[in-house]
This record gives C-alpha cells, sequence and structure tokens, in this order.
C-alpha cells in the first residue's frame, strides 16, 4: 500500500481548492454589491462615517502594494473612493473639467445681476480666497465672470465660487469651483456656503442644526468644528455641484 504523497501542493486538493474558489467568489460578490450600494444615492450607508472609514482601510489595504501599487498610487485611490462616497451622501455632483464660463451680459455686484444671470440659466463666479473676507458682504462683491448652469440643474439662483483651501478635501480642492443653490434653508449633511462672524465665508458640512445654532464640520480633520448662530442671513445656499479642472470627478 502506498504511503499518501505528503509533499503534495495542497492546492491540489479538490476539496481545498474547491473552498478557495467559493471564498474568492464571495469576496468578488462582497465588493460588487459594495460598489453597487455606493452609487445608490439612497443609500442608507452614507448616512454611517464608518463607511468611509472602512472604504479608507479598504484601498489602503496591505494587497494593493503587494499587486505593486506604489505608495502615492494607493493614497491617491483612496482620495477618489472617499470622494465619490462623500459626494453622493453630501449630495453633490462632480463634474470633471472647469465650468463654461461666459462674459457677464451686464456688470455690477452680485446682488444687482443675481436676477439677470438666473434668467440666463447662468451664475455670478467669485473667488472665494480673495472674495467676501472678513467684513465684506458677498452680494456686494462684483465679479467679472459668470459660469453656465448645466441644464438639469433645479431652478433657482446660483452663485458659483473657487474654492480654497484644504478643510474640505479630499471632495474639494483648491480651484475647483462649487455651484450654490441660493437659499437659506439649511438641512445636515449637505455642503453650505455660510458667513462666519468675524472670519468671512467658507464652504463646509452641515453638522447639527438647532433653532438656535449650527455646527459647520471640514471634512479634513485637521480643522475643527465652527459653531454660527442660526439666521436668515448666516447661510448663502448649499453646494449641488463642484467642477473640478483637474478633469478628474475625485
Amino acid at each position: 500500500m502506498n504511503a499518501p504523497n505528503s509533499d503534495r501542493p495542497l492546492l491540489q486538493d479538490p476539496t481545498r481548492a474547491e473552498r478557495l474558489a467559493t471564498i474568492r467568489q464571495q469576496d468578488v460578490l462582497t465588493e460588487l454589491a459594495v460598489r453597487a450600494e455606493m452609487y445608490r444615492e439612497d443609500s442608507p450607508l452614507y448616512r454611517d462615517d464608518r463607511l468611509v472609514d472602512w472604504l479608507d482601510q479598504e484601498v489602503n489595504a496591505p494587497h494593493r502594494a503587494a499587486a505593486g501599487w506604489s505608495a502615492a498610487r494607493i493614497r491617491a485611490a483612496a482620495a477618489r473612493t472617499r470622494a465619490k462616497v462623500e459626494a453622493v451622501r453630501l449630495k453633490v455632483r462632480l463634474v470633471a473639467g472647469p465650468p463654461l464660463a461666459e462674459r457677464p451680459a451686464i456688470a455690477g455686484m452680485i446682488s444687482q445681476v443675481l436676477h439677470e444671470a438666473s434668467a440666463r440659466r447662468a451664475a455670478p463666479q467669485l473667488d472665494l480666497g480673495a472674495a467676501a473676507g472678513v467684513g465684506r458682504d458677498l452680494w456686494d462683491e462684483s465679479c467679472e465672470v459668470w459660469v453656465r448652469i448645466p441644464d438639469d440643474a433645479p431652478a433657482g439662483q446660483y452663485v458659483s465660487l473657487s474654492v480654497v483651501g484644504e478643510s474640505m478635501d479630499p471632495l474639494l480642492h483648491t480651484g475647483d469651483s462649487v455651484l450654490v443653490r441660493v437659499d437659506p434653508h439649511v438641512v445636515r449633511d449637505t455642503v453650505v456656503l455660510a458667513k462666519v462672524p468675524d472670519a468671512g465665508y467658507v464652504v463646509k458640512r452641515v453638522g447639527k442644526v438647532t433653532r438656535a445654532r449650527l455646527e459647520l464640520l471640514s471634512l479634513n480633520d485637521a480643522f475643527p468644528p465652527i459653531t454660527i448662530p442660526r439666521d436668515d442671513h448666516s447661510v448663502v445656499g448649499t453646494v449641488i455641484l463642484r467642477w473640478c479642472p483637474h478633469g478628474s470627478v475625485s
């Protein structure tokens, strides 16, 4: 009677091979299910911050490096993944490329041209880093550029701003432009353009909302929360779209 061949590779064991194949299939199905859930806009997962953390860990997993991914590529993939998740969760549409700019039909301050621009499906554009700082009002700023509002955007009045800073990274980066629907109504877990007393205007995520106060949060943990009074002048409107001039939807 022949002794069992103990040197036979374990993968030649049909039972073990079948188990490994089943595990791989389960992994693939799990990943497909998660991806499908990520792109479903009404997914309840986007109300759970743990999803974002899990996706960061998954993209940064050791097997990426083992597959030949550089550290820079892993970080970029993680940022793209989290940006897409945050965009769906916060209801911000991502558009690759810069907005379509045009010359203003009329000159004047934002308050003077907003109605005419809206009638032409355009939005006055400002540089948030250079305009409407401390002691200045957004509506008193003049603008030299209007941008086209996408045809499928809801009816309403809009302004557009160039983003400066890293507080909303990875969803928003310096050089991006955002489209803001002018409306002081706020909803938790949306991105708004708000006025901070003694600090000017900021683009932040809405956290806790009470009758008297608004909590404004950054996506970058290096920036602390901000609390501002809640009144008719504290919020300009809600960010519904982000243009990335680098041609990426990340």
